[in-house]
């Protein structure tokens, strides 16, 4: 379960897509880690300190990562002047999985713009992440992590759904429980 435990990776990624000011970084970065040590990786458990500058770290290169992204084929070219190299994901992945929407949600219900819930079509969840259909396996790895970040999924009306039942073009909304 450990892999699915908050990186400061993670936590860059979510609070940079949320578009904050200094400030509200702060406040929430602070929130996130009182409220949710037990999902935090484990070297941030005990280590506010580390939490937040590795953090920090993280939403800076977010921050600076078009410039990055732009500059990528000069640093390419000048390091194979010297006989190295570097690989295009270590600068320009996106670091998009399935696990990161659902700490995406947790940490958007619990700390973000004051919504209780996430709504999204099970189709685009999918294929937002580039799956086509619903494997037993890629079931598991949702219930799993549903499971591990106290999630529910419901239909209109608050009628409780299993993934596995719901439509393909259904609404779901996600609550923390």
């Amino acid at each position: 379960m450990q892999e699915l435990c908050y990186s400061a990776l993670d936590v860059a990624v979510i609070i940079s897509s949320m578009q904050l000011g200094c400030r509200d970084e702060s406040r929430i970065l602070d929130l996130i880690w009182e409220g949710e040590k037990p999902f935090l990786a484990i070297p941030y458990r005990t280590n506010q300190r580390k939490f937040i500058l590795d953090t920090y770290h993280w939403i800076q290169y977010f921050y600076y990562k078009p410039v990055i992204d732009r500059e990528f084929p000069a640093i390419q070219k000048d390091l194979a002047h010297s006989n190295r190299a570097l690989q295009a994901e270590q600068l320009t992945s996106n670091f998009l999985d399935l696990d990161l929407f659902f700490k995406s949600i947790r940490i958007r219900i619990l700390y973000g713009d004051g919504n209780d819930y996430v709504r999204i079509k099970l189709r685009t969840l999918l294929k937002q992440y580039g799956y086509k259909r619903r494997s037993q396996l890629l079931l598991q790895h949702i219930n799993r992590c549903m499971l591990f970040y106290h999630l529910e999924a419901t239909l209109r009306g608050g009628v409780p759904c299993s993934i596995e039942d719901a439509d393909l073009d259904q609404m779901l909304t996600f609550r923390v429980i």
